[in-house]
């Protein structure tokens, strides 16, 4: 053999090289992938994380129903002086000065 055939460049051995890692990673991800994938743990881990995240998006919803609701009692609130006053008599047990309150047996 002569060395022209079997001598390589510092650039041409650089290039080799990286394509070599480049193949080795590319097959060492895809297996990784494969194996995760196809595998009973990560199947299920794959299935419950799907589950929280529909279980987390129902909360969700359920949150801003609730924040609707609020905002619409504020805005009551805001608006109108019954709703302050049913709050207070009804939850404070408050009255108007010039009230008579009559409380029943067992409404304590």
């Amino acid at each position: 053999m002569s060395r022209h055939a079997t001598a390589r460049s510092p650039g041409q051995a650089t290039r080799v090289t990286i394509r070599a890692v480049v193949l080795l990673s590319s097959v060492l991800t895809i297996v990784f992938l494969v194996s995760f994938v196809f595998s009973e743990e990560g199947i299920s881990e794959l299935r419950g994380a799907r589950m929280r995240v529909d279980g987390l998006r129902a909360e969700i919803v359920e949150l801003e129903r609730q924040n609707a609701r609020l905002e619409a009692e504020i805005e009551s609130l805001e608006e109108s002086n019954f709703a302050v006053e049913r709050i207070a008599r009804e939850d404070l047990g408050m009255s108007k000065p010039d009230e008579i309150v009559y409380v029943l047996p067992g409404e304590e």
